[in-house]
Order: structure tokens, then C-alpha cells, then sequence
């Protein structure tokens, strides 16, 4: 009976578990009962007597299942495994068989996978992660202030002290803090002397953000008010390098700036506050502005906006409410001065990248981490179409294989994990490609940045490997899908050629999609790199190639105006001295600063201001104009008769002059400084110059002769006939060392002054020609290698006509005339794109239009011919077709 039962059971599929234990056991106590049976036993007492010798049935049938599970689980795993390695091995022979088109696959997606993990790792950094060690980040906010600042609606990051003191009467901020900007110091004096970057910060800064100090404290309440002892906290990185990471570094007292500052702690590593600039030390804010100030204008004034307010939300919930009543706050306390009644407090996120003073540089970033995205798909749809050219050429191994009774979904295994494999070695190249490019990065164009991770930190290393596996299966599935679309009688016969236009069709719109991303790229990098050209040529009224600018710090607690004067006239015969000096001049504001005063003039009620606001001040000795290349067009310039007690003059600029004397020479004109009651005489006009930025825009502006202002000189200006930097290397001792009196001289090119300005369009420059010359010869050898498959696969074609006396430049022709029409495909496609995104980058530009034809012209232009040499190669090798080998080997 049990044997039938067991035959019949066969029909009825593979049985569970549960089921087979239970047949089991049914089946041994069936054999010992019919043992029983046969030895005299009744049924009924034999079956009894064979469950008792069993045992606790419930109880056996658990352990036999737990055993079969067991069974069960090691072979499906085996067969998996087998499976897998298998496959793996299939695939390696797959790789063995065309080593070539490995070696394209994997070059291919490491570039594209490797500039997206290299910009990742800056985006990570400036756009998605908050300040390293700061406690529930989301919780913190910057105050911001919106409204009509000097005739210009505008957002600005400053406030004053007094409004910090409103800040911290709202009680839905559980703490209040402020910061200075980043500023340089001075470390010590002398030749050994150098400048380090120090922040002030009021005593609750820190622990607004959650941060805890390293080793020793933070600053209390007793270290930020008038009349204390002048504290740091330095940095970890400031502590390691200068002070050689020494445990008993407290109370150890640093030289900054001629001030004794005792260190109370160390800040943790990679802290930075609340921006990302390495910042040394870390002073209390009070007794270091008032040492620098020596007045109570920064503590009692609303018009000294020298802070930055970082708040603290009791919960999300209340942010409205506390903008609104630090809003009325600011306008109630301003409501006796000529300030905008409409104006608005606002909080933003901390990390700066998210709130309305997001740096040119964080949107550039954005777009090129857009531009890094359209590399990997213009290196994904690269890689579909080589695999689709060589899934073509396989088409009658895959029909032999499949008749021999291979499954589909083998095949498609095989062929999607022989991507993988190929995508996991890209993911290698990718990290050699992301750590090379990240330190490029990192050191050249964005150099103010503390980087606290590494190029292939935890983060970029989980992405690269995220990104090749996706990118593997994105260029993978497809082809291998196509490839194994088999039919078995006419791939066996054919060999594979079935089909080839539709197959072509597909690789080419691949080809006209790899083309159309690269005048994409193209004419972004195009456009930033003719901004860097606008630049570098922009006219700011000076000639800024060979300038020099140094400034000097004294020893001592005060130097009064007549001695800071010697000394700079001291310095100016110093400077004149040094070989490859031109001319040098002194003057009381340096670039980006200039004083104003109020000014009448005879004859005129009201003066005229333009945009650019003025008129702005500014104290200079002779040579002035010379060294600045100022060009002189009326009259003279500053001159060395012009001294204390002789006629006042100025030179104003052309702005000025229009200005206040319209239609007649200004020369001989007047006007008054102040409340001086001597008129100033107009000598000469300059041309007007930028006042610190980029763009010149329309100001007033006029020069004093130094002598006459009672003023000493801020800084110098130094001319040179060769390299400004190696100069500027010469000039640093001799500023250094001409007078005891002197604790350091900053010495800077124009070009280094100009620098942060520039940066952002370096950055679209360099990152955008890079990627865009990536996804040219990307798509270059896409092109090629979609000509050279056509052609090989057009084998027999072109012998016949070959044979049939065809010309070989017919079929040179031919053959690249199909490559131009695929080129011209993706750049008419890639303009019209670029054409609609223009609005679009056209904020992030300088003084070039986001539709330049100059621009879409050429890069037109560079795909075409990129498309003929690309198209030349196959198109050489089709001329080359023996017609008789071609016929024989069909």
C-alpha cells in the first residue's frame, strides 16, 4: 500500500517540507508495524507498539524537519553559486574574446563614473553637508537683513551689535551668537613674523552651534566684555602645525598683532564655525574690537553692521513668529534714521549654499554637477552602443547556443553580468580618476576651503560603487535584451546580419545623443572660458598686470600720523631701490576702500550721485597716477609742490567732472571738503576706475595730494617691468626689515587682490572645458567605433560594389557622409538645447551672452570636424574591401 501511495504521489508535484517528513514517518512505522504483524502481533497492538518504539512523533518529525530545511537551504545555495560562477566564468571568456572592447568599457565608464565621484566630493562638502561638529544643524539659522540698502534692494549677511542684543530677547531662539568675517593677524614680529586667519566671536558663538572644545574651554562671559584679558581658542590644525600639538598649550600666551592673547582651548578637528575657510584662532569679540577700536561705536551704533547673528530655534515651529518680532525690533530701533521702514528680518539655513548669499562659486557647482551627470549618460549610451556592435557580431553564437538548448534567461544573465564585471573594474579606474581629480580640485580652484575628508572619503566611495553597478546595468540591459532577441533559422543562416538597419538605427540616435551632450557641454565651457578671456581683459581703469600692493603693521601700542609717515616715506625709497620697480606711490585707501566726504560746490544746490555712489576720497603722494595707470586727460596730476600750506588741489575722475561741471572745463572749478571754508581747485581728470570689483560701473571720485590731508599713507602701489610675483617676493623682506618699527608688510599682486572675484568663472571654466573635452573624445570613439562595425558589417556590400566598379572615394564618401549626418543630427539637436538653456546660466556668465554665436559657432564647428576625423578612419578602411576576399568568405 505505502509503495502505491508513494507512486501516486509522484503526479502530484514536488512535495513541501513538512509533507515529505510526514510521508517518512508514515512510511517507517508502516514498515515496523507489518514487521510486528509477521511475529504474531494483532495490527492494532503491532501499530501501538511501533509508535511507542518511535517516540514523541511531534517531537522527531521537528528535528527531521529542521534537518531537511537545512538540506534544502545548502543546495539551493550551491545551485546559486553555481550559477553565479558559472556565469562568471562565462563572462570572463566574453571579456577574454574581445579584449579591446573591455578595455574601452572600463576606460569609458571610469571617466564618467570617476568625474562624478571627484565632484561629488565637493558638492558633498559645499552644497549638501553642514559645518563639521555642529549639533542638530537644521536647528541653527543665519539672520539675514532684506531691504533698501544705499538705493538698492538687496539681502545682506551683517547686523550690529545692538541687534544681537535684540536677537537674544526673542524666546523662541534658545541661543544667539555672532561672528566677524575671517580676517588675517599677525603672528609674532620681525622677519619670523607671519599672518594667521583669526575670527572674533562673541562668548556664546560656539556653544550656539554645539561645539565642544578639543582640550580646555570655550569662552565664558567673563572673556567677552570690556576691560578682560584677551583669549583664543585655537584651531586643531593651528595646534598641531604652529604650536606642535602641546598638551600644556594652555595658558600658553600667543604675540597676535602687538597684543598678548592667552589660549583657554582647542577647537576639534575640521571645526570652521560656520563657514568652510580654515580659521587659525578663535578670539572673543569685545576686548579684541575695542583694543582695535578704542571706542564704544561698535557696541552702541546701528549703523556699524560688523557681525554676523547665528541663531539657535527652540523648535521649527516658532521661526515665523521670531522673524516677525526681530523685524519690528529692527525697524522700531531705526525709526529715527533715514533706513528702509519695509525692511525684513530673515533666517536661512546654516549651510551658506541654501540661502540667499549663496557664492558664485556654490552655483557654479550646482551646474557642474549637472554637466558631470550628462558626462556618465554620454559615457553610458558610449558603452550601450559598443556592447549593441558586439552584441550584433555575436548574433549566430547566440542562435547556436540557444538551439542547443540554452535558456534566454541564461544568455541575458551572462551578458548583463559580464557588464557588471566590466563596470566594477570602470568603478577601480573611477576611484583612481575621483582621488586624482578631487586633490586637482581641491588645491587649484577652490583653495579656501578646509577639506577635512579625503578624495575617496566613506561617502564617495559608497557613490562610485552605487554609480558603476547602476551605470553597469543602464548600459548593460538594454543590448543584452536586444542581443538575445533571436531568430534561430535566419541568425544561423545569415550569421547575423538580419536586421542590420534596425539595429544601426538604434546605435546611431546612441551616436546623435552622445553628440547632443557635447555641445551641450561644449558651449557651457565655451561660454565660461570666454568669460575667464572677459576677465582678464576687463578695463578697470587701471593696468593691473604688473601692480603690487603693500600695506605695513607696526610695532608698539600706537604710532602716531607723523611717524607712520616717515616710515612709509622710509619704505617708498626702500621700494624704489628694489630692481625690477617701476614707479611706487603712497596712498591713504587701499583697493576696495575709499573715504567719503560730504562735499558742496559753488553754484550747485544738490549734487548729482550716480549708481555707483561717491564722491569717494582718496589720499595719494606723487606718482600716484603713474603707478596706478590712471590716464591723465586734462591738466596734471598730483605733484611734489603740492604740500601742506600750498593752494588745495585735486585731480577728480570723468565721472565727476560731467557730473558737477557739465559742458565746461572742470579745470579751475572748486568745490568744498567738509566744513573747510578754503575751496579745493580742480587740477587735472583722470579716467574712472573700478573701485574694487570687476565691473566699473559710474562713480565719483577724487584725488588729494597725501601732504594736504593731514592723513599718513595706508599702503603702497609698486609698478614693475617684469613679474609682478617675483617683485612682490623681493619686496616682502625689504618692507620686512628697512625699520625696527615694522612687525610685518603684506605684499599681493593685483591678480591675487582680484582673485576671489574671479574664482567662480575659473571654476565653470577649467571644470566645464574638462568635462566637455571628455565627452568629445567620448563621443568621438562612439562615432568611430558605430562607423567601423557599419563597415565591417557592410563587408560584402561594399565588395560587390567595389567589384561592380565603384570608386573608392564613392565609398570613402559613403561612409563618412553617414558619420557628418549622424554629427550634424546631435549639433543641431545640442544648439537647440544650449539655445533654450541660456537664460538659464546667463546669471553665472561675465559680460557674455548665454546665446554667443561666436561661441555656438564654433563649437558647431569643432563637432563636425571631431565627426570627419572620427569618419575618416572607417571610411579609409572601406576603400580598402577586397572584393574577391569579401565574396569568398561569404
Amino acid at each position: 500500500m505505502g509503495p502505491i501511495r508513494r507512486l501516486f504521489r509522484l503526479g502530484l508535484g514536488r512535495p513541501t517540507v513538512e509533507q515529505s517528513v510526514d510521508w517518512e514517518i508514515e512510511h517507517y512505522l508502516q514498515e515496523q508495524t507489518d514487521r510486528l504483524v509477521e511475529q504474531g502481533m494483532g495490527p492494532a497492538q503491532a501499530r501501538r507498539e511501533a509508535e511507542r518504539r518511535f517516540g514523541d512523533v511531534v517531537r522527531q518529525k521537528r528535528k527531521i524537519m529542521a534537518v531537511d530545511r537545512r538540506r534544502v537551504v545548502m543546495r539551493k545555495r550551491g545551485e546559486f553559486w553555481d550559477t553565479i560562477l558559472t556565469a562568471v566564468r562565462q563572462a570572463f571568456r566574453g571579456i577574454r574574446r574581445a579584449p579591446g572592447l573591455g578595455l574601452a568599457v572600463v576606460l569609458t565608464l571610469g571617466l564618467g563614473v570617476g568625474a562624478n565621484a571627484a565632484m561629488f566630493g565637493v558638492v558633498d562638502r559645499i552644497l549638501l553637508r553642514a559645518p563639521d561638529h555642529v549639533v542638530e544643524p537644521d536647528m541653527v539659522r543665519r539672520v539675514f537683513v532684506e531691504g533698501e540698502f544705499f538705493g538698492q534692494h538687496s539681502v545682506i549677511a551683517s547686523t550690529t551689535y545692538p541687534d544681537v542684543l535684540d536677537l537674544r530677547t526673542i524666546p523662541e531662539f534658545s541661543s544667539v551668537g555672532a561672528v566677524t568675517g575671517n580676517n588675517p593677524i599677525t603672528l609674532g614680529g620681525g622677519e619670523d613674523a607671519r599672518q594667521i586667519m583669526a575670527t572674533r566671536a562673541t562668548h556664546d558663538f560656539l556653544s550656539t552651534l554645539g561645539v565642544q572644545a578639543q582640550i580646555g574651554r570655550l569662552p565664558g562671559a567673563d572673556d567677552d566684555r570690556i576691560g578682560a584679558a584677551q583669549t583664543a581658542v585655537v584651531s586643531y590644525e593651528f595646534w598641531q602645525a604652529s604650536l606642535g600639538g602641546d598638551e600644556g598649550v594652555l595658558g600658553r600666551t600667543l604675540r597676535l598683532s602687538g597684543n598678548d592673547v592667552t589660549v583657554i582651548g582647542v577647537a576639534p578637528e575640521g571645526f570652521t564655525g560656520i563657514d568652510l575657510e580654515p580659521v587659525d584662532v578663535w578670539l572673543t569679540a569685545l576686548p579684541a574690537q575695542y583694543a582695535a577700536a578704542g571706542t564704544d561705536r561698535f557696541l552702541e551704533s546701528r549703523g556699524y553692521w560688523w557681525l554676523q547673528a547665528v541663531v539657535r530655534l527652540e523648535g521649527e515651529s516658532g521661526r515665523e513668529a521670531a522673524e516677525a518680532q526681530a523685524t519690528a525690533m529692527h525697524v522700531n530701533s531705526r525709526a529715527d534714521r533715514n533706513s528702509d521702514p519695509d525692511a525684513r528680518v530673515l533666517t536661512a539655513p546654516l549651510i551658506e549654499a541654501h540661502g540667499p548669499s549663496a557664492s558664485d562659486e556654490s552655483r557654479v557647482t550646482r551646474w557642474v554637477t549637472g554637466v558631470a551627470l550628462i558626462l556618465l549618460l554620454i559615457a553610458c549610451a558610449n558603452v550601450a552602443n559598443l556592447l549593441l556592435a558586439q552584441g550584433a557580431g555575436r548574433k549566430k553564437e547566440v542562435a547556436v547556443r540557444l538551439s542547443l538548448g540554452v535558456s534566454r534567461g541564461r544568455l541575458l544573465r551572462e551578458m548583463v553580468l559580464e557588464t557588471l564585471l566590466l563596470a566594477v573594474l570602470g568603478g577601480v579606474v573611477a576611484l583612481a580618476v575621483a582621488h586624482w581629480g578631487g586633490d586637482l580640485i581641491r588645491a587649484v580652484l577652490l583653495p579656501d576651503v578646509l577639506w577635512t575628508t579625503s578624495p575617496l572619503g566613506g561617502r564617495v566611495l559608497a557613490l562610485t560603487a552605487a554609480l558603476s553597478l547602476a551605470a553597469g546595468l543602464l548600459a548593460g540591459v538594454g543590448p543584452a535584451v536586444q542581443s538575445t532577441r533571436a531568430d534561430l533559422a535566419r541568425d544561423l543562416a545569415e550569421g547575423g546580419r538580419a536586421n542590420r538597419k534596425g539595429r544601426s538605427r538604434v546605435r546611431g540616435a546612441l551616436t546623435v545623443a552622445q553628440a547632443t551632450l557635447s555641445v551641450v557641454l561644449l558651449v557651457g565651457a565655451g561660454l565660461f572660458v570666454r568669460s575667464v578671456f572677459e576677465v582678464r581683459n576687463a578695463d578697470l581703469g587701471l593696468d593691473v598686470d604688473r601692480l603690487v600692493q603693500a600695506s605695513l603693521e607696526f610695532r608698539g601700542e600706537s604710532v602716531d600720523e607723523l611717524e607712520a609717515t616717515e616710515m612709509y616715506a622710509q619704505a617708498l625709497e626702500a621700494v624704489r631701490r628694489v630692481p625690477g620697480v617701476t614707479y611706487a606711490a603712497g596712498t591713504d585707501m587701499l583697493f576696495q576702500w575709499a573715504s567719503i566726504e560730504h562735499i558742496s560746490v559753488p553754484g550747485l544746490d544738490s549734487l548729482p550721485v550716480p549708481p555707483g555712489a561717491g564722491p569717494f576720497a582718496y589720499g595719494v603722494t606723487p606718482g600716484y597716477m603713474r603707478t596706478m595707470g590712471l590716464r591723465l586727460i586734462q591738466g596734471r596730476p598730483v605733484l611734489d609742490t603740492d604740500t601742506e600750506g600750498s593752494p588745495l588741489v585735486a585731480v577728480v575722475n570723468k565721472d565727476m567732472a560731467d557730473a558737477f561741471w557739465p559742458g565746461q572745463s572742470p579745470l579751475g572749478q572748486c568745490f568744498h571738503i567738509g566744513d573747510s571754508e578754503e575751496c579745493t581747485s580742480v587740477v587735472g581728470v583722470v579716467e574712472v576706475a573700478s573701485r574694487g570689483s570687476l565691473e566699473r560701473e559710474p562713480l565719483l571720485a577724487y584725488h588729494l595730494p597725501l601732504a594736504q590731508t593731514g592723513q599718513p599713507p595706508a599702503g603702497l602701489y609698486v609698478r614693475t617691468d617684469g613679474d609682478p610675483r617675483e617683485v612682490a617676493a623681493e619686496l616682502a623682506p625689504v618692507l620686512r626689515s628697512f625699520s625696527s618699527r615694522v612687525r610685518f608688510a603684506q605684499v599681493q599682486t593685483f591678480r591675487d587682490l582680484l582673485g576671489p572675484q574671479t574664482r567662480s568663472w575659473t571654476l565653470g571654466a577649467s571644470l566645464f572645458a574638462a568635462f566637455g573635452f571628455l565627452a568629445l573624445v567620448v563621443a568621438a570613439i562612439g562615432l568611430y567605433s558605430v562607423l567601423a562595425f557599419d563597415v565591417a558589417q557592410r563587408t560584402r556590400e561594399l565588395g560587390i560594389r567595389g567589384a561592380l566598379g565603384a570608386r573608392r572615394t564613392t565609398l570613402l564618401r559613403s561612409v563618412m557622409a553617414n558619420g557628418i549626418r549622424l554629427a550634424v543630427f546631435g549639433v543641431v539637436i545640442g544648439l537647440a538645447v544650449s539655445l533654450v538653456a541660456a537664460p538659464y546660466v546667463q546669471q553665472l556668465l561675465f559680460r557674455v551672452k548665454g546665446r554667443d554665436p561666436l561661441v555656438l559657432g564654433t563649437v558647431a564647428s569643432l563637432l563636425v570636424l571631431v565627426a570627419l576625423v572620427a569618419s575618416f578612419g572607417p571610411g579609409l578602411r572601406a576603400t580598402r574591401v577586397d572584393p574577391m576576399e569579401a565574396l569568398r568568405a561569404e
